[in-house]
């Protein structure tokens, strides 16, 4: 009995087209032929030996590295740190998502089917997905952290990346900077004074000075200590909350006149996005409900913005009584601002029994005044790790972030490299 399997290819430049045929002369051989319609074409014969077999389908090359540990991604504790905390979680989870494939390239299906409840550090919350490509008998469920960020991640073990994954490093989360900034503010408040911020960037402050947020619960903090009410961190008054900074424009001196009240204060911004401001310009009983306890010259101004401390775009306008030092009549003041500047970092040292590895812990912090790392909190890398990592930065020092030559809290994410013993 012959067998003859024939397949028609149909080329554009060939009306007449294509016939490929292939016949099974014996258990044992083939006859390859390939014939043009067109009567004036020709005929091209091949003939061998050999057995006809089918290939299986060859998994594609991953353009990214794939876990051989079975647990990982697939259990609670051993998720895919994806990292960028609330504010980004949803598009870096499915950035994620949607770079993986089946093992044979199928492509995905995936469904966020909830949260599980916050782990024991309190901001931990992990996100479930039902993950099915065809030909899988069920879906498997992958479990993703947003709140944590590892530099190398990697597929899942039985899946592959069509394109790398191509999640970098995100920014400080900004929700854990600003809790982290309120209990650091109450605990340094209550002991010690913070002068302000000059608004001249000499550091003189001539025209005036301003309160960030940082100063201003530091501020109540000391009240309220010296009170004999010591205010609790964990249950902070809800008018110290609120994210806003206080601007404090001092009288105008001209030679041997008398000083001459400022009109108004406003904060420009050089990309056109000023922030809001919270109440009108305030003197007199209104600026001392705004700093209370506060000695200000006769005449000050004061107004509160709805931002935690300047932006370096920003600058300070002051608008004084026409012609009351000459032209012109107001004083446009931009903020100098200097990121905080490592000065002493020893490396950490790999604790005993634990093995070499080439990854960094990632932990986020606040620089205080002083260059000192404060509240300093895991953000991702070897978990194993951590406790280490944090005590390594607690030896840290820093050139602290300024603003107008004044120090300024300011958020930070470290990375932690370990060296073996």
């Amino acid at each position: 009995m012959r067998i003859t399997l024939t397949v028609l290819l149909v080329f554009l430049l060939d009306p007449g087209g294509f016939r490929l045929s292939a016949h099974l002369r014996d258990p044992s051989g083939f006859r390859l032929s390939a014939h043009l319609r067109d009567p004036g074409g020709f005929r091209l014969q091949a003939e061998g030996q050999g057995a006809i077999s089918q290939e299986r389908p060859q998994p594609p090359v991953s353009s990214c590295a794939v876990s051989d540990d079975a647990e990982f991604a697939t259990t609670k504790t051993n998720a895919v740190q994806v990292g960028g905390g609330a504010m980004y979680a949803a598009s870096r989870e499915r950035r994620y998502l949607d770079a993986l494939r089946g093992p044979l390239g199928e492509v995905l299906q995936y469904k966020r089917t909830g949260s599980l409840p916050p782990e024991p550090d309190g901001r931990t919350i992990l996100d479930a997905y039902d993950v099915t490509y065809a030909g899988l008998a069920k879906p498997a469920v992958l479990y993703l952290d947003a709140y944590h960020f590892d530099d190398a991640l990697t597929a899942p073990k039985g899946f592959v990346c069509a394109v790398p994954i191509g999640l970098t490093a995100p920014p400080p989360d900004a929700f854990l900077a600003s809790e982290s900034v309120l209990r650091l503010a109450i605990e340094q408040g209550a002991v010690r004074d913070f002068a302000p911020i000059s608004l001249d960037a000499d550091g003189s402050g001539t025209h005036g000075v301003l309160f960030d947020q940082f100063r201003l619960i530091a501020r109540a903090s000391r009240a309220a200590a010296a009170g004999g009410h010591p205010i609790d961190p964990a249950r902070p008054p809800v008018e110290i909350i609120r994210v806003r900074m206080v601007v404090v424009a001092y009288p105008l001196r001209c030679g041997d006149r008398a000083p001459v009240a400022p009109g108004s204060i406003d904060v420009t911004d050089a990309q056109g996005q000023a922030p809001r401001r919270d109440g009108e310009n305030a003197s007199g009983d209104g600026l001392a409900r705004l700093l209370p306890g506060m000695n200000l010259p006769a005449g000050t101004m004061g107004a509160s913005f709805f931002i935690d401390r300047p932006r370096p775009t920003n600058s300070i306008r002051i608008a004084y009584p026409e012609g009351a030092c000459g032209p012109p009549n107001e004083v446009v003041m931009p903020v100098r601002f200097t990121n905080a500047k490592p000065l002493k970092t020893p490396p950490a040292t790999l604790p005993a029994g634990q093995p070499a590895i080439d990854r960094p812990v990632r932990l986020q912090a606040l620089i205080d005044m002083d260059g000192s790392a404060q509240r300093v909190v895991f953000m991702g890398g070897p978990r194993a790790l951590a406790d280490s990592a944090i005590a390594a930065v607690r030896g840290w020092t820093a050139e602290p972030a300024r603003l107008n030559g004044s120090p300024v809290i300011t958020p930070v994410t470290l990375q932690v490299r370990f060296e073996p013993r």
